[in-house]
């Protein structure tokens, strides 16, 4: 209940996260039908650049900030540019809530939630006027479990926690299990951090094994994954990964890392084709 992100909005994890999620969405809502989104560790929403908090880090220097300052030649690392362009002019990042607020057909619905009860009350100001927009103040995977399956048929859930707890991959490991029963052909995002003694490889071995549809990953190295202190990086593993999204952020990484710094590969559990 400590964490709040804050610290570390904009930097080089939030961009490949956001990225590739505002990515997926598109994706999603190229067809009419309705979409459902679920974001089941919202945060706030929106994050002000200025703040001392964001300030006494400035990992955004090393992220969004790098990112936007130069001009670029990839179309979707464009288009996510153009997208957080007003937000960053003003000094602020736009996190996930806001950005698949900001997406939100008539026909859309978005649920974020956020238990953290100061978090959960700016969640609320910052979501406020967006249609089909509810915002939640419940545990992260009690939302997951309870709001699974959608009445819609397509659809996005980004889960994404801090990590604070000893066993949160142990925690993701047992519920997606739950995920595939409820809902087996929606569209997960999870977001992860990369240090020394986290048993990343074993959420590979346990995602592999579920046999979910297009298992993908996607890793985001700033320094060897092996150093001992600090975040050398995170990683994006997507159930139902929609077809080209692996394609086009192979096409956007020299880019991206050229401005960020660090490596990204890319590949398929349960095979050995490289996305």
């Amino acid at each position: 209940m400590n964490y709040r992100h804050i610290y570390h909005a904009g930097n080089f994890a939030d961009v490949i996260k956001h990225l590739v999620f505002r990515m997926i969405l598109s994706h999603v809502q190229q067809k009419d039908k309705g979409a459902f989104v679920l974001d089941a560790f919202a945060g706030v929403g929106r994050y002000d650049l200025s703040a001392d908090q964001a300030l006494r880090t400035g990992e955004y220097f090393q992220g969004i900030a790098r990112v936007m300052s130069e001009a670029v030649t990839n179309v979707d690392l464009q288009d996510f540019k153009d997208f957080v362009a007003e937000d960053f002019a003003k000094g602020f990042y736009a996190g996930s809530p806001v950005l698949a607020a900001k997406m939100l057909r008539l026909q859309d619905r978005l649920i974020a939630n956020e238990l953290h009860p100061e978090d959960f009350g700016l969640l609320r100001r910052n979501l406020r006027g967006f249609q089909n927009a509810a915002v939640t103040h419940i545990d992260a995977y009690d939302a997951i479990r309870g709001s699974l399956p959608p009445q819609e048929r397509r659809g996005v859930v980004l889960i994404d926690p801090p990590f604070e707890k000893k066993d949160e991959f142990q925690s993701l490991v047992r519920e997606m299990a739950e995920w595939k029963k409820r809902w087996a052909t929606g569209c997960y995002i999870l977001w992860y951090p990369i240090k020394v003694g986290l048993p990343v490889d074993d959420l590979y071995e346990a995602a592999a094994a579920l046999q979910m549809n297009r298992a993908w990953v996607c890793e985001y190295l700033l320094r060897d994954r092996e150093l001992l202190d600090g975040l050398n990086g995170c990683g994006l593993l997507i159930f139902n990964a929609p077809f080209q999204i692996p394609e086009r952020v192979d096409a956007l990484s020299a880019e991206l890392t050229g401005l960020m710094g660090g490596t990204i590969r890319s590949f398929y559990l349960g095979s050995s084709t490289n996305a």
